[in-house]
């Protein structure tokens, strides 16, 4: 990109309580692009099913406080939000976010399902920082998208503000705990945008010869797609070299 030009900006929709995107985005994005947030608001900390959907009723408000920089893509980025009201409900957020601003639209629940696809993953283990039962509920989201989720682990936070102070290394000593079971796979999926992954994501690919995609991985490689901009390597795993559909 030439010095002159004008940068390339992303919009983001995190949740209130997200301080992990606003990290980890601007360390990985390519030169002249950079990331622009808007927040999702949720009374309570408490990571419930019902409040986290709520979450999404602001979601054409806070994108239309985006419209105001030229933002070129905005994305969801919140993996439980999206995927708790179900497959459509999923689809139809990306879809509301362009209605509300005419800027295209995507969640970070269907941003890891095109991320999988794009890595030829159909079988993946999982690990996730929610409550056991919203964890089944996200296994049985990308079941329903064709996908077979061979096993799960959780770090079980009952409140949103636990997920940031896990560190990345807990996340990947995690994973070698399950080191096995990722070999019979075909990947390891990391969920939820506020869970800190991608300083470990080339070295969790090195140690468990896996493709790992996590949920800040892929919602930063779908916003990227989505203003075609080329892949390149950025030290965030071998997503990073893959186009859509490839």
């Amino acid at each position: 990109m030439n010095t002159a030009d004008p940068p390339t900006r992303l919009g983001f929709l995190i949740p209130e309580r997200n301080v992990t995107c606003e990290v980890e985005f601007p360390r990985y994005l390519p030169a002249g692009v950079t990331a622009h947030f808007s927040r999702l608001p949720r009374p309570e900390a408490e990571l419930r099913a019902d409040s986290l959907v709520q979450m999404m009723e602001s979601v054409d408000a806070q994108s239309e406080l985006l419209t105001k920089i030229d933002v070129r893509v905005i994305m969801a980025a919140c993996t439980s939000g999206t995927f708790l009201g179900g497959t459509d409900a999923a689809d139809d957020l990306g879809a509301r976010i362009e209605r509300a601003t005419g800027i295209p639209g995507f969640t970070t629940s269907t941003a890891v399902a095109d991320a999988l696809r794009a890595m030829e993953v159909r079988r993946f283990f999982m690990i996730t920082p929610y409550p056991y039962e919203i964890t089944r509920t996200e296994a049985g989201f990308f079941e329903a998208l064709g996908f077979e989720v061979t096993g799960t682990d959780t770090f079980a936070c009952s409140h949103s503000p636990m997920i940031p102070a896990l560190a990345s290394s807990e996340v990947a000593a995690m994973a070698d705990r399950h080191a096995n079971e990722i070999a019979a796979a075909g990947a390891l999926f990391v969920s939820c945008t506020n869970l800190a992954t991608m300083d470990r994501i080339a070295e969790m690919e090195a140690h468990l010869a896996k493709p790992v995609i996590t949920s800040n991985s892929a919602t930063m490689w779908r916003a990227l797609r989505a203003v075609d901009l080329p892949m390149e390597e950025i030290g965030a795993g071998a997503l990073f070299r893959r186009g859509l559909n490839s």
